[in-house]
């Protein structure tokens, strides 16, 4: 008989062959166990680190809206109410009903303001296009202010986007004011079926933005664009003025 016929080389060699597939199987589901072992850390710490990510907008969030609930409450006792309180005491020596209208005409332009920094007036049957107009507005005093509109869809945002882009709008205004030291302010409207662009660039001192990090007004957008379904693009060049980018696909 020849030798690679004995049943023992047959067995040895199965054996072998059987010890061979077993160590590769071995190997094979040790490497797959460790690639999902990385995959699986890997992805928890991108869910840990945006859930870390979402709670520090979350305190920005909370702590934008009470700073804006102790702007309003300055805002009623300072002024409104101060006015008021000069009506009274004008009313009590006596003061000319003349006097006492032109005061009262104060305070109502004034509740007027407070009440339109809350919430804007006709928010759900005026048109976004219109209302970033109405915002723009009063800023005219401070800045030459040039607005582009390109409308091109029928329908009109839902009203809870409305009210968080103009949100947006005001404040990066008040941040141009505060900031910019700018003289221009270009606003940009894009709106088809398509897409919604808003772009807002001012001709201020810009900044570094590889030095800049995320205060309160930018982690307050950032979370607005979230809700919005929206991306957003801060570019800025020192010297030469910043330019906001917000866009977001129409569904």
């Amino acid at each position: 008989m020849e030798k690679w016929k004995d049943p023992q080389v047959i067995a040895f060699w199965i054996a072998i062959i059987v010890v061979f597939i077993a160590t590769l199987l071995f190997f094979v589901v040790r490497i797959l166990h460790a690639g999902y072992k990385r995959m699986t850390e890997a992805n928890l710490r991108e869910t840990r680190l945006q859930l870390e990510h979402q709670k520090k907008l979350l305190e920005t969030n909370l702590y934008a809206q009470e700073k804006e609930r102790m702007r309003i409450a300055g805002d009623l006792h300072d002024s409104l109410i101060g006015k008021l309180v000069v009506v009274k005491m004008k009313s009590q020596i006596g003061a000319s009903a003349t006097d006492i209208d032109s005061m009262l005409e104060e305070s109502i332009a004034e509740a007027r303001r407070i009440s339109h920094d809350l919430t804007p007036p006709l928010l759900d049957y005026s048109r976004i296009e219109e209302l970033i107009d109405d915002i723009l507005s009063p800023w005219k005093d401070k800045f030459i202010v040039k607005y582009h509109k390109d409308i091109r869809n029928a329908q009109d945002l839902p009203s809870e986007s409305k009210i968080q882009v103009l949100r947006v709008m005001q404040e990066l205004l008040v941040n141009i004011n505060k900031h910019a030291q700018a003289t221009n302010v270009n606003v940009t409207l894009r709106y088809t079926d398509k897409f919604f662009i808003l772009v807002i660039s001012d001709n201020g001192r810009g900044f570094d933005t590889t030095q800049f990090k995320k205060g309160l007004g930018l982690g307050n957008l950032e979370l607005r664009m979230q809700y919005l379904n929206a991306q957003y693009k801060v570019k800025s060049v020192e010297g030469r003025g910043t330019r906001t980018i917000i866009a977001a696909v129409i569904k």
